[in-house]
């Protein structure tokens, strides 16, 4: 069922949001026959439904990327570093957390053409390697970007192994005694093509040779994340989840 609706959302469909639009039909033309008979003041009404936020919570606080762009920014406040490096991260969500306190500098494949204060953007392909930056920066982090890489999905060329060769390239960026922030999608080792691939929780300790793991936090689809557990202990069998990382290169 994720699936079908993930694929019917590429082109423009989208089941949950047609039934929510449905359920909420009839709520919408009762408020709009009883805002026109309170309307004295004979203002001009527009039909302009919103039909989608009837049932929502305060804001939309949950998900991997809610959490993790929140929690990461506070492990990197908690160090804090004067500048920051950061690799295909969001930037209205992660990156934007960060920049009101310090420097950052962003590496991305795709263009970026707004100037935004204390941003720093680099265009380029990190599977391609980045040796003019080899162990520069003693905070670097790539949240939900590794599992993309050599799929195609943003311009990128294609490569089966694009993920080994990216997390590779970015630990090297890391100074001796830097952390290294990661996230993806953790569970039973899978490609979703051209999409996502789902990662091993345990594959980051095992690729990082030269890095201890500090912190992991797993983050549900839905729901609150979940603290002291580790890696080998995340049922993979569950999908929609992510892990989030923290690592320290070794002095």
């Amino acid at each position: 069922m994720r699936q079908i609706i993930y694929i019917l959302r590429q082109f423009g469909v989208d089941p949950i949001k047609m039934y929510r639009a449905l359920k909420n039909l009839a709520r919408f033309n009762c408020d709009r026959v009883k805002f026109k008979n309170l309307n004295q003041d004979g203002n001009k009404i527009k039909f302009w439904p919103a039909l989608q936020d009837f049932d929502d919570s305060a804001g939309s606080a949950d998900g991997h990327y809610f959490w993790q762009d929140l929690l990461c920014a506070m492990w990197i406040t908690e160090e804090n570093p004067d500048l920051h490096f950061d690799v295909g991260s969001r930037i209205d969500g992660f990156i934007a957390h960060l920049l009101p306190s310090r420097n950052v500098t962003l590496l991305d494949i795709r263009p970026m053409k707004l100037k935004i204060p204390n941003l720093s953007v680099i265009q380029g392909d990190v599977q391609q390697g980045l040796d003019s930056l080899a162990a520069s920066f003693e905070s670097v982090s790539s949240l939900h970007s590794i599992e993309h890489f050599g799929l195609g999905r943003y311009g990128d060329p294609l490569d089966p192994s694009g993920h080994i060769k990216g997390l590779e390239t970015i630990a090297k960026t890391v100074k001796p005694g830097g952390c290294l922030y990661l996230s993806f999608p953790i569970g039973d080792t899978a490609v979703e093509f051209n999409s996502q691939r789902i990662i091993s929780p345990d594959w980051p300790s095992r690729a990082l040779g030269d890095f201890s793991l500090e912190e992991f936090i797993l983050i549900p689809w839905r729901g609150e994340p979940i603290h002291n557990v580790t890696p080998s202990e995340v049922d993979t069998k569950i999908s929609g989840q992510a892990g989030l990382y923290k690592f320290r290169r070794n002095s």
